[in-house]
């Protein structure tokens, strides 16, 4: 009978319909828990999943900005920023150096002012290599319509002298060139003939002098060997991995964009710029017009008087005589001093010995009044139009300028004179950048709207890291 009641007690109770419905309802909503957590869950790695393939796949080949059809891509313009940022920083740290190790405090100061502000400031460091890149594209494109090209080979040359800086060396080649010219100077200071030394009487008495010393000469740089091009380069290699992964190839494009810049602004400079031009050699004599000076005030009764002006009689020994003050000369007494020295010229007085006593400018006046040659836009108006008018040997009427009055003789004239090596190629490099912006303007060039938004994820804009402080 216990046996029955134990076996009884043992078997379930049969829920009844409501207990059952409750049950199904818990599980239900359990199973919807966990498939919608799941579902969280999946959506939020999904999530992470495609912000790191937009971060590390998509933007970084995404278009940034594009130049016609050619676009600059981000990945290639993140390593230019960071390239950028190095080889600036690199020379603000040679820049402080040099004004450490000489002392020229002020003369490096503009320099590393300017490259302290774009190396701190994202903005400006980020749209001067967009601009760097918009105009490189701009060149790509202009020298391929003109069948302008560079070689591997320029390219190799351009690398080699890059190591060979690094490690103050030179290639063979600029080795060579440097031989060469060398020669040709020895060739020209033997050739010359140095004017004699006068004639020493020996006997006279000789006061023994400390000998000179000899200067040192110049230390030799080394040329660059195999061996030491392919250290360097794998240096290079490894530094310029570390600017977003950029390898050697894509450092060999930047080079070489450089390079067909050099050639195009070459042809752009001699399309533009003429090698020679019109230019006079002349002379003259300036009469200025000389204020007074000033009347000295009354000193107020009760304050000391004013030292009087040392005289040439009191000046301590040796000290040089300064010049004496010119007499006051108002525009027609100026005029009239012109007119007289002009027409003494006439009646065969030394045009140089007269500038040398009279000229106001006294940089010319040693000179005779010489003011060697001179082309177009060097000179005022009024002085430039009487050169470039007045016939060789005559001599001109008082030119009145800003300056006072001028006697002008032009020397000689030459319709198509060479111009100097800097001149021209400043003019080129001039006549360039106004075709490159003329250029880039006429171009359908688009930008990113958020220049900051768009550098590289791990750019640093502080200067800790250089020395210095």
């Amino acid at each position: 009978m216990a046996s029955k009641k134990k076996k009884s007690a043992e078997e379930p109770k049969e829920l009844t319909r409501k207990q059952a419905h409750i049950s199904a309802r818990d599980r239900e909503r359990n199973r919807r828990v966990i498939i919608g957590t799941g579902i969280a869950i999946g959506l939020a790695l999904l999530f992470v999943v495609m912000g790191v393939v937009y971060e590390f796949v998509v933007k970084p080949n995404s278009t940034l900005a594009a130049v016609g059809d050619d676009k600059i891509v981000t990945r290639d313009y993140w390593q230019r920023v960071l390239l950028e940022q190095s080889q600036m920083q690199n020379t603000l740290a040679q820049y402080v150096s040099l004004q450490r190790q000489f002392g020229t405090q002020g003369f490096f100061d503009q320099q590393i002012s300017q490259l302290e502000s774009t190396l701190t400031s994202p903005m400006a460091l980020g749209l001067q290599v967009l601009n760097d890149m918009i105009q490189e594209s701009v060149v790509r494109q202009e020298a391929a319509s003109r069948g302008i090209t560079v070689s591997d080979e320029e390219v190799d040359n351009a690398m080699h002298e890059q190591v060979a800086a690094a490690q103050r060396a030179l290639t063979e080649g600029q080795a060579t060139a440097t031989s060469e010219a060398g020669v040709v100077a020895t060739a020209t200071a033997q050739s010359w003939t140095p004017t004699p030394e006068p004639t020493i009487d020996v006997s006279s008495t000789i006061t023994e002098t400390e000998p000179t010393p000899t200067p040192e000469p110049a230390a030799t740089l080394p040329v660059l060997t195999d061996e030491a091009y392919l250290e360097g380069l794998n240096d290079l290699k490894s530094n310029i991995g570390e600017f977003d992964g950029m390898s050697l190839d894509e450092y060999r494009e930047i080079v070489r964009s450089g390079l067909l810049s050099q050639k195009l602004q070459e042809t752009i400079g001699d399309e533009e710029v003429s090698a020679t031009q019109e230019e006079v050699h002349a002379r003259h004599i300036l009469i200025s017009v000389i204020e007074p000076t000033p009347t000295p005030t009354d000193v107020p009764e009760g304050e000391p008087t004013p030292e009087p002006t040392m005289t040439p009689t009191e000046l301590p020994e040796g000290a040089p005589t300064p010049t004496a003050t010119p007499a006051p000369r108002d525009d027609e007494e100026a005029l009239a001093l012109a007119e007289d020295i002009r027409q003494r010229i006439v009646d065969g007085e030394d045009f140089a010995t007269l500038a040398e006593e009279y000229s106001d400018d006294r940089g010319s006046a040693a000179d005779g009044g010489d003011l060697g040659w001179f082309g177009r836009g060097m000179m005022v108006a009024p002085f430039e139009e009487a050169a470039f008018s007045l016939p060789v040997g005559e001599i001109s009427e008082p030119i009145k300028t800003d300056f006072g009055y001028h006697i002008l003789e032009v020397l000689d004239r030459d319709a198509e004179r060479p111009k100097d090596e800097s001149t021209l190629a400043q003019e080129r490099l001039q006549a360039f950048q106004t075709w490159l912006q003329t250029k880039i303007t006429e171009s359908d060039v688009q930008r990113p709207n958020d220049i900051v938004g768009s550098l590289p994820p791990n750019l640093d804009t502080s200067l800790d890291q250089l020395p210095i402080q």
